[in-house]
């Protein structure tokens, strides 16, 4: 059974909450909302709303830590879409990534925590421990970050992000997206961790998935 969280009332968070809900509302799209359902995305509430339109909501608004933790912990799709643009990376620790991590339940929100928010951060050891999560969800999230942290991790995080990527998630589309641009971006930052590329992909190629040949013959090209 999860935490009931309680929060001090302020009443400016309470009023920002309640125009964003609202802006929200104005701005539903019931074919996309749909469309987003049939995709698979399972949400509480989903009105549809384009990412280009959250990003204009958000831009109304400073970031903030509370307001960010609170719209994410409304089971709604675009206030958690939102509270990624409205976290101040500098202001998610890794205690606070902990709790945060257990709202990423969908494909969508994987992609999207780690492009606005996470790959803005320094938590390389969580980013990586989420890697190794028995979370499908959380796994996807850290391929998408790490994939846009290559320029900044040390080589012995650049070799544990390979080491620990399941070749089991490559039967996913955006699982295997995220994979081939991490690996990939690794072999333009370095070629001294080429023989630990060659090992994952034997290792890929000894279990086959949906993706896997596509993935070996995509980097074999940058080795």
């Amino acid at each position: 059974m999860k935490q009931i969280k309680y929060f001090a009332v302020n009443e400016e968070i309470e009023n920002q909450i309640k125009s964003i809900r609202r802006a929200i509302y104005l701005s539903m799209n019931g074919i996309c909302a749909e469309n987003i359902d049939n995709s698979g995305l399972e949400y509480n509430q989903n009105f549809g709303v384009a990412w280009s339109r959250l990003v204009e909501i958000a831009q109304n608004y400073t970031p903030d830590y509370t307001l960010a933790y609170r719209l994410w912990l409304l089971p709604i799709r675009e206030t958690k879409l939102l509270a990624t643009l409205l976290c101040p990376p500098h202001e998610l620790t890794a205690e606070r990534l902990a709790e945060w991590i257990d709202g990423i339940s969908t494909i969508e929100l994987a992609e999207i925590f780690a492009f606005a928010l996470l790959r803005k951060t320094t938590l390389t050891e969580q980013i990586l421990q989420l890697e190794q999560s028995e979370n499908h969800h959380l796994r996807l999230t850290a391929y998408h970050t790490l994939a846009r942290q290559t320029a900044n991790l040390n080589t012995e995080h650049l070799k544990l992000a390979i080491e620990h990527i399941n070749p089991q998630d490559l039967d996913e589309i955006s699982a295997f997206r995220a994979i081939e641009s991490l690996i990939t971006n690794i072999t333009f930052r370095t070629s001294d961790l080429n023989h630990i590329i060659n090992n994952k992909l034997e290792e890929i190629k000894s279990a086959p998935t949906t993706y896997s040949n596509q993935l070996i013959i995509n980097i074999k090209e940058f080795l």
